[in-house]
């Protein structure tokens, strides 16, 4: 998996951990809420 860096704000970072659950990557957050918005699309 190639790996790259994503610049967020100290509120947004804070705003991705309080969603996150237990030893959730940020990746696997972005993810799941990404995953999450497309089955509210359809």
């Amino acid at each position: 998996m190639d790996i790259t860096t994503v610049r967020v704000s100290k509120k947004t970072l804070e705003r991705l951990k309080s969603i996150g659950k237990k030893e959730e990557t940020y990746d696997e957050i972005i993810n799941r809420l990404i995953d999450n918005q497309k089955n509210e699309i359809i």
